[in-house]
């Protein structure tokens, strides 16, 4: 009486975790509905503050490049000023033109020297900034500066970067009536001094790029160090490609780039400054935000707290109930007053337990009804069974009817019973099998041939169903009604035994008594007819294999016979007829008209050819009926080949082919029967021949391991995929075209495959159309024992 109470009170603590471990679960989801809340809308601002300052810090850099750009712009415009001074009409000598650049060299630094050209290209003098004039008279015609140099307008070469620094020409050609042009050697070590007044004021920096990319000026050293082409915002502009607002600096690192372009150098200024710059306004408000979210869950865990208990505690009162009512108390009320759900899921616990406590009377009952019949149907079943493999384990159609009348009257608990087989023929039942009949009355039974099929057995045959017969006496139809009566049969149950192509019989249990046959019964014999069915059509089946087999064998019998007879009745008068035509052509008879000659050799093509026919079909039947064998002894592969490949040498040759042979070194005696090895050869080799109208024939013949290798490969129109498979077959080739073209029958590469098994070795092709096929044929070098043909 103790084990109940212990366990109740297990499930009580296992309720008591569960209840916990729900107000866990709505803790953690009320604080993680709150936290997701606070942590959506904290990385929404913070996304839109980082958004903010970025596009801030990007537009303060965008108008600090600008900034630079113009100054730089105006240090150019400045130089192109000076030298449309010094290049005004209103020169009239050269000495006045060089007064004119000692005073341009003075009041602009950023000149490191002035060059007059005359109009011819040649240097008429150069005045550097140390005051020294030079005129060598240098050739200036071909330099860039000759080219472009326009009035009025400054043309600006490309920068050159020396030890000194950068510098880049100026050209400007002269108004004057005497032409030429002024060159100015330009300094750039001035624009750092330009851009730093326009440089960010925290950690950012300013460069100056050509249109190549390479820097000209920057307020950072290091990039004067390692150079700027390679980052991915410089080639961006370089490329002309939309601007890259995120860039990376020499170190990798990310950065905040803004360009800006100095149209008329083709320059471009860069402006940028740490990416992390724009995340520091971020960090203030994070830091607020982390109050507020630790803040928060504290507020939002208080209040989950509260409501958890408030609402597991009915939920504690209907798990308690409901753990009672699993442990078999269906007299426990659960008493919740909540007046939601939950006191409408305790009412129907109290209901439940209501209706349990009548059903649970009658479950006993039940139970041991049901645990009865299933005993009886597993009884039933295990019969049905060991009947099923006692009918399908034999194959006499007598013993099967025996054995399946014996099992059905145990089975249906009857006195006797019979089977008729129907013949259809003669349409009439005949007594195959009776059991617990008296003998006399199973022979009058088997006398008598049941031919009204208007009867009892007949309306079961023709409407496949099973019929119940409670009194014989009252069924006029019942088969030999009387004589049944006399022997003391009251009842009887009749099933069809139906094939699917039509009635097979009847089977016919009989009691004594007048009687009810069961249901389960009924069904049971139903079923047991079906099996009964099966074992009579595997029983008629099996006899008719055995028939057809003896018919068969008799039949390959005579036909290997009369192949063999034929081909020995037709090779002598073959023999003769080519006897004769090669002593008519070797001019026994005299001498012969070419005409006849010609007839006569196309006698003995056909005539040889109709006798290897002759040859392979007696092969053939020879193979088929057993009767071949090999002659098993040493030989030499090599001797092998070279005989294969003078038998077809001159059909290779007639055909205009190239035949080559390639047997490797050193090979091992062999031992096989190398007749039919030089038969195999001289058929594959002859096929490819006869299949290939241009190109080549080889064959290659090599030991691999303990096995000889042979290789036919030709270079015909090659073997669909399709056909590979069966032109190992009898009277099978491959393409029907190309078999009407060539002609032949089929059997060679057929007693080719035969001799090959027999050697136990094997054969194969490979080979796609339009490409030739290649033979592999692989043999075992040392045979001692001949295997059976495939």
């Amino acid at each position: 009486m103790t084990a109940a109470p212990d366990a109740l009170g297990r499930d009580m603590r296992a309720a008591a975790v569960k209840r916990r471990s729900l107000s866990r679960k709505y803790i953690a989801y009320f604080v993680g509905l709150v936290a997701f809340v606070l942590t959506a809308s904290g990385a929404v601002d913070a996304w839109i503050t980082y958004r903010d300052a970025k596009h801030l810090l990007l537009r303060a850099q965008a108008e600090r490049a600008d900034s630079a750009a113009q100054r730089v712009g105006q240090f150019m415009a400045s130089i192109e000023r000076q030298l449309s001074w010094a290049s005004r009409a209103s020169v009239a000598s050269p000495e006045q033109r060089l007064e004119d650049y000692r005073r341009i060299l003075a009041e602009t630094p950023a000149i490191l020297s002035l060059a007059q050209i005359d109009r011819s290209g040649k240097e008429i003098a150069t005045l550097s900034r140390d005051g020294g004039t030079t005129g060598g008279g240098e050739d200036w015609t071909l330099t860039a500066a000759a080219r472009e140099a326009r009035q009025d307008v400054a043309w600006f070469g490309p920068v050159v970067f020396s030890r000194e620094g950068p510098r880049m020409q100026v050209a400007m050609a002269h108004s004057g009536p005497g032409g030429g042009f002024t060159v100015a050697e330009v300094g750039l070590s001035v624009l750092p001094g330009l851009l730093a007044g326009a440089a960010p004021a925290l950690n950012g920096y300013i460069y100056l790029v050509d249109g190549a990319g390479k820097l000209i000026a920057s307020t950072d050293a290091r990039l004067a160090a390692r150079g700027v082409e390679t980052l991915p915002q410089v080639r961006a502009v370089v490329l002309h490609r939309p601007p890259l607002e995120n860039g990376e600096d020499v170190d990798g690192r990310s950065v905040l780039s803004s360009v800006a372009s100095a149209p008329q150098q083709g320059w471009y200024v860069f402006v940028e400054q740490p990416a992390a710059t724009a995340v520091a306004p971020v960090a203030s408000l994070l830091l607020r935000l982390l109050w507020l979210f630790v803040l928060g869950l504290l507020i939002c865990v208080g209040a989950a707290i509260v409501l958890a208990r408030r609402m597991t505690a009915p939920l504690h009162a209907v798990q308690e109930g409901a753990a009672r009512l699993a442990s078999g108390d269906f007299g426990h009320a659960i008493d919740v007053r909540t007046g939601d759900e939950i006191e409408m899921l305790a009412d129907e616990f109290n209901r439940m337990a209501a209706q349990l406590r009548e059903f649970y009377a009658r479950l006993e009952q039940k139970v041991e009804d049901r645990t009865h019949d299933l005993a009886r149907s597993v009884s039933e079943l295990k019969t049905l069974e060991e009947i099923g493999r006692a009918l399908a384990a034999s194959l006499d159609l007598s013993l099967v009817l025996k054995t399946a009348l014996t099992r059905a009257v145990e089975l249906a608990e009857a006195d006797g019973g019979a089977i008729y087989t129907f013949d259809r023929s003669r349409r009439a039942f005949h007594l195959a099998e009776a059991y617990g009949l008296d003998p006399s009355f199973v022979a009058a039974l088997r006398e008598v041939q049941l031919t009204q099929l208007d009867g009892l057995l007949g309306e079961v045959a023709e409407h496949g169903r099973t019929v119940e017969v409670r009194e014989i006496a009252d069924c006029p139809g019942f088969p030999l009604r009387a004589a049944t009566l006399a022997a003391g049969f009251r009842s009887a149950l009749v099933v069809p035994l139906i094939a699917p192509d039509g009635a097979l019989g009847a089977l016919v249990v009989e009691s004594l008594r007048p009687r009810v046959f069961a249901a389960n019964k009924v069904s049971l014999m139903q079923a047991f007819a079906h099996q009964a069915v099966l074992a009579m059509r595997n029983a008629r089946l099996f006899r008719a294999v055995e028939e057809n087999g003896r018919e068969l064998a008799i039949a390959s019998e005579h036909k290997s016979r009369f192949f063999a007879n034929m081909s020995h009745e037709l090779r002598t008068p073959l023999n003769a007829i080519l006897g004769y035509a090669e002593l008519l052509r070797d001019g026994l008879y005299g001498e012969l008209p070419e005409r006849a000659r010609q007839t006569l050799e196309r006698i003995e093509s056909n005539g040889a050819h109709l006798l290897g026919l002759i040859n392979d079909v007696l092969d053939l039947s020879k193979l088929e009926a057993g009767e071949l064998a090999l002659a098993l002894d040493d030989y030499s592969l090599r001797a092998v080949v070279e005989q294969a490949v003078g038998a077809t040498f001159s059909l290779a040759k007639a055909k205009g082919l190239r035949l080559d042979q390639e047997v490797e070194e050193p090979l091992p005696l062999g031992r096989g029967d190398d007749r039919r090895l030089t038969q195999v050869l001289i058929n594959v080799l002859s096929n490819a021949i006869k299949f290939t109208d241009e190109g080549s024939v080889s064959i290659r013949a090599r030991a691999v391991g303990d096995l000889f290798e042979i290789v036919v490969a030709d270079t015909g129109p090659g073997i669909a995929p399709e056909d590979q498979a069966r032109i190992f077959e009898a009277f099978q080739q491959g393409d029907n075209t190309s078999t009407r073209l060539k002609g032949g029958t089929g059997l060679g590469l057929s007693i080719s495959k035969r001799f090959v098994d027999m050697h136990g070795g094997s054969i194969c092709v490979a080979s796609r159309l339009g490409e030739g096929a290649r033979f592999a044929i692989l043999i075992p070098i040392r045979v001692e024992r001949q295997k059976a043909a495939a």
